[in-house]
C-alpha cells in the first residue's frame, strides 16, 4: 500500500523532523509574535494553536506556520523551506525585546500520526488522554514526555507529536508492537499531494513569491483589527488591486506536464497554472491556479494549455476526507 493510500485509508506515522521548529520565550514573547504573524496572539491561551501567516514587508507571505501555545513560551511550526526566513524574520524583529528564539529543529523530535484510524491507534498507545484533546488543542503526555497537538495539513486526524529524541525511537516502536504501520518520510510526495487536495498551501510550492496574501486567499488567516503588524501598509495597499486569485481547478488526466500553462475561457486567457497534483481518490489532476477575479468562483467550466484539457473550477476541499465522514457518524 502507497504512502498515499495508508494515510487516506489507515494510518501512518510520518517523520517530520526536516519540518521548522522554533520556541519563543521571553516576557515579551506574545508582544514579539504579534508584530509578526497575521493572527492576534494577544487572543490565544495556553493548549491553544492556530494556523497563521507571517506577511512579508510588501504584503506577500514569507512564510505559512502553526503557533502552539505553551503555559511560558511559543512553538512554531513550519515547512522545511521557510526554515532561514522563520529565523531571519525572528532575529531582526527582536530589537531591545526581552524575547527568546531557540531553533529546536535538532533538539525535538516531531511525528505526526495520520488517517481515519490514527486515534484508535493513538489510544492503545497513550490511553484514553487523547480523546480530551481536541482539534487545535495541545495536550503533554507525560509517560513519553511527548507533547501532543491537534492541527491538520491533510484533511485527516492528525496527531503531532513533539518530544526529546531520546524517546524518538521508543515511541516508534511502541506504535510498530501494536501495529504494522509504516514510517513514513518527510520528503514522500504523497504528503504535498494532499495538501493540495485539501488546498492547504504550501508557501514554497503555490504561491508566486510576488504575489499578495489576498491573491493566494489567505487572508483569513490575518486579523485585520491589529495596529502595526508586519506588512500591515502593504496588506492595506494590495487589497485595493486585486487582480487575480487562487482557485482550486480539477482537470482531466493528461499526458504532459502542464505547470506554467495557462488557463482559457473559450477564446480569452484567464490564468495560469500553478502548480498541478494527481489525486489517487477522485481520478483527477488538482490545479492550483491563478485566475482572473470575475472568474475566481466554482463551476466555471474552462480549458487548460495547449491541448485544451477539461477542468472546471471547486471549491476546497476536493472531497470529504474517511476522517471527517466517520466522525459525523
Amino acid at each position: 500500500m502507497s504512502s498515499y493510500q495508508t494515510i487516506r485509508n489507515k494510518a501512518g506515522l510520518i517523520d517530520l523532523q526536516d519540518w521548522s521548529r522554533f520556541e519563543i520565550s521571553g516576557t515579551d514573547a506574545t508582544e514579539f509574535l504579534d508584530k509578526i504573524v497575521g493572527c492576534n496572539v494577544q487572543e490565544l491561551f495556553e493548549g491553544r494553536s492556530v494556523n497563521t501567516l507571517i506577511p512579508s514587508l510588501s504584503g506577500g507571505v514569507d512564510a505559512i506556520v502553526w503557533i502552539i501555545t505553551l503555559e511560558r513560551s511559543f512553538l512554531i511550526i513550519g515547512e522545511p523551506e521557510d526554515h532561514n526566513i522563520l529565523r531571519d524574520v525572528f532575529e531582526s524583529t527582536k530589537g531591545e525585546l526581552d524575547v527568546h528564539i531557540e531553533d529546536i529543529k535538532n533538539n525535538k523530535f516531531a511525528l505526526a500520526l495520520a488517517g481515519p484510524e490514527a486515534e484508535e491507534l493513538a489510544e492503545k498507545v497513550f490511553g484514553d488522554d487523547i480523546y480530551s484533546i481536541a482539534f487545535l488543542n495541545a495536550f503533554m503526555l507525560d509517560e513519553f514526555s511527548t507533547l501532543a497537538v491537534r492541527i491538520g495539513f491533510w484533511g485527516e486526524y492528525e496527531l503531532h507529536l513533539f518530544g526529546d529524541p531520546d524517546n524518538k525511537e521508543q515511541l516508534i516502536e511502541k506504535f510498530k508492537s501494536i501495529s504494522e504501520i509504516e514510517l513514513i518520510k518527510p520528503d514522500d510526495p504523497s504528503l504535498s499531494i494532499m495538501m493540495a487536495e485539501m488546498k492547504v498551501l504550501s508557501r514554497s510550492r503555490d504561491i508566486p513569491s510576488n504575489f499578495s496574501v489576498f491573491e493566494a486567499g489567505l487572508q483569513w488567516m490575518i486579523d485585520f483589527r491589529k495596529e502595526n503588524f508586519r506588512g500591515d501598509k502593504a496588506l492595506n495597499l494590495c487589497k485595493k488591486s486585486l487582480e487575480t486569485k487562487s482557485i482550486m481547478i480539477l482537470a482531466d488526466e493528461a499526458d504532459q506536464n502542464f505547470n506554467d500553462e495557462y488557463i482559457y475561457l473559450n477564446d480569452e486567457k484567464i490564468g495560469y497554472v500553478q502548480s498541478v497534483y494527481k489525486s489517487e481518490v477522485i481520478g483527477k489532476l488538482i490545479v492550483l491556479a491563478y485566475i482572473n477575479t470575475e472568474f475566481s468562483y466554482p463551476g466555471v467550466n474552462c480549458k487548460i494549455g495547449s491541448e485544451l484539457i477539461n477542468a472546471v473550477t471547486v471549491s476546497a476541499p476536493a472531497f470529504v476526507t474517511k476522517s471527517v465522514t466517520k466522525s459525523l457518524n
